[in-house]
This record gives C-alpha cells, structure tokens and sequence, in this order.
C-alpha cells in the first residue's frame, strides 16, 4: 500500500465528517452558507477559532472554486517549518501512543540505515521498560533502560554520554506517561529537558504524543506542555481509530508548532512523516 493510501485509509472516518459539510454546503451554489462550513469544520474537530479564521479567508477570495481555495488555506495552516535533530525526547499522558511511536520510529530510521540508540527513562513502570525493550529488539537497536525508582534524569544523563549513543545517528528517548496536569510530574519532566540540553546543546527536540480521538482535549494537553517543555514537534496518534483528525488544524493554527509524524494504524510501518498536502487531500471526498 502506498504512502498517500495509507494516510486516505487512516483519516477514513474524519473524512466521512468533512464529506457531509461539503455536501451541505457546496451544491448549494451561489447561495452557499458559509456559516454552516465552519459549523461542520467545528464538528470535524478543526476547532471554533481555526474553523473561523479558514471560513473567513475563504470567503475573502470569493473564488468561483470553493474546494480548492478551501484546501489551499487549510496546507498553508498545516505547512510549518520542521527541524529534525539527533535527540529526540518523547513526552505525553499516558496511552497516548509515545512508546509504540519510539518502536515504529526505531525500525524507520533503521530501515533508512541509520544507527539508532533508545534510552528509556520511565524507571515508574516496569511494563513500560518491557514494552520498550521489545521494540528495540524487533529493531535490532541498543538500548539502555533505567533501574526501577532510579531518577530519569541521571539515567539519561548516563545513556547521552555513551559509547553507543555518540555512535548514534539518533537518540530516542522515552519517558513517562504523565498526567499533564500533575505539576510535580511536569516539573521532572523539564529536569529531564535540562540534562539533556547540557549534554547536547542545540541537538535535541521534544515530539509531543497526542491521540486524536481525545480531539479538543488534545489542544489543552498541548497547553500544559508548551508551558513547561515547549515541543517543537507532535505526533498524531491514532487517527485511523478517530473520526477528529481536524484537531491537526487546531493545533497547527493555535500553537504553530509543525506536526512531524502521524499514526494511521497498528503496524510497525504506520507511523508516517506528515505531509500537510497529502493530509488535506485525504480530509476530502475521493471524487472532489
């Protein structure tokens, strides 16, 4: 399957959403109500505030084809600068999809013949160490996961200044799973952030793990961690579950912070690099 088939598979059910605001307002021809294309966008998750921005932008040009205008406007909200650095830490809530998008990111960049180190730093829960491990394993990357209660700090401080991590084209670290609103949580968290920028100054980058079905939730979890770790990247979990893939404009318009990668399905191969184009074009009806 290719790349653009996965993406349409994945954003299935959001598209069916955005299918029933274009055929509600579109066929209405010269009458079309604008007001009732921000009310579906809001409904698809694309949020109130994004939702009125687009319409508003749309209505603007007042362009003979609707559709089109519409997907230019939503790339160009989605179409944010990226940087990929060699650290890359991997914060979110729990179940949000962080230490299976570690995996499937592991057997990427090892397909891609890059040398990947995994430094798993949640010394909390030991069904976490175990499931990190496996995936380093069905990679055939290195690792090095922290002693039950040690600190994370100390354990990724170790892991940055090995051997095997300065041989690494990538470091992926993991951490725990926190509640965005437990402040102790967040603070260790920024510990976490502050060792790793001096150990590696200029070289790291934190990807935000945010699962799609929570929709409009995600858009606070993005809140709470802006405020404390400021992500320069998100990955989208879970769209293939979600009928919300909209809230990737929300959280593009409000935050501009690029989304990296998405998660369209369970396999290994199913966390994709993201493509603002290929992802608009996948929120539509196929015959648009």
């Amino acid at each position: 399957m290719s790349i653009m088939a996965k993406i349409s598979k994945g954003l299935s059910k959001t598209r069916e959403k955005m299918a029933q605001a274009f055929q509600a307002v579109f066929e209405r021809g010269p009458s079309r109500d604008y007001e009732l294309l921000e009310e579906f966008l809001i409904l698809a998750d694309v949020g109130p505030a994004a939702a009125a921005a687009i319409v508003a932008k749309v209505k603007e040009k007042n362009s003979p084809e609707l559709i089109p205008a519409l997907k230019e406007e939503l790339v160009q909200t989605l179409n944010l600068d990226s940087e990929d650095k060699p650290v890359k830490i991997f914060v979110g809530i729990n179940g949000s999809g962080k230490t299976t998008s570690v995996g499937k990111l592991c057997h990427r960049f090892v397909s891609e013949g890059k040398k990947v180190f995994v430094i798993g730093t949640d010394t909390f829960r030991a069904a976490a160490d175990m499931q990190l491990e496996e995936w380093c394993r069905r990679a055939g990357v290195p690792y090095l996961l922290g002693k039950p209660g040690s600190d994370p700090g100390a354990v990724l401080y170790d892991g940055l200044n090995s051997a095997a991590a300065k041989n690494a084209d990538y470091i992926l670290c993991d951490t725990a799973g926190r509640l965005h609103s437990n402040k102790n949580l967040m603070q260790e968290l920024e510990k976490i952030l502050r060792v790793s920028e001096r150990v590696r100054p200029g070289a790291v980058e934190v990807l935000l793990t945010l699962d799609a079905a929570t929709g409009q939730n995600a858009l606070q979890q993005m809140e709470t961690f802006e405020q404390w770790v400021k992500p320069s990247g998100i990955i989208l979990t879970k769209l293939d579950g979600s009928a919300k893939g909209g809230v990737a404009i929300a959280l593009a318009a409000k935050y501009r912070v690029p989304i990296k990668y998405i998660g369209v399905g369970e396999g290994i191969e199913d966390l994709l690099l993201f493509a603002a184009e290929s992802y608009v074009n996948s929120l539509f009806p196929e015959n648009e």
